[in-house]
């Protein structure tokens, strides 16, 4: 055994199912993925802080992690669920900050908050790590609905 072969089982071991995609194929895609959730964060208003770009990064590595293994033939409903986040989150930012509607931003966090539970689930039951990386979206999104509650009743 050379220690390319060990090094690539190692791998292998440590990521679960290995890759069907060539290593500057999934460098692109990290960069893709990458570009395309903290553009659409900028958006959102929410990559301000690091804590809100690290929840886009989560989401970024999640979808990533996903599309190394699988084709995007086999992975429809994950990435709906995935493409789901940023609608829901730029309509939560919309009311937000821009309508200044506190109660209807609840409604879109409440949304947010299922559909990145759902986006979770499928990730997990098709990779454990992608599932995982969904966890931090979880507690993130729960934060906002606690500080728009807070809004909400303030105005009251």
């Amino acid at each position: 055994m050379t220690i390319d072969q060990t090094h690539t089982d190692s791998l292998t071991f440590s990521l679960g199912k290995s890759s069907h995609r060539t290593r500057p194929e999934q460098l692109v895609g990290l960069g893709i993925y990458l570009l395309i959730c903290l553009g659409l964060g900028m958006l959102s208003r929410l990559t301000i802080n690091f804590l809100g770009t690290l929840y886009f990064i989560s989401l970024a590595l999640g979808m990533w992690a996903l599309w190394r293994k699988y084709s995007l033939r086999v992975i429809k409903l994950e990435l709906f669920a995935f493409s789901s986040q940023f609608l829901f989150q730029i309509a939560w930012s919309f009311s937000f900050f821009a309508l200044q509607q506190s109660l209807l931003s609840l409604v879109a966090l409440l949304l947010l908050w299922c559909n990145t539970l759902l986006a979770a689930l499928l990730f997990w039951k098709r990779d454990r790590i992608s599932g995982m990386l969904f966890l931090y979206p979880l507690v993130w999104v729960i934060y906002l609905v606690g500080l728009n509650m807070v809004t909400c009743m303030s105005k009251s």
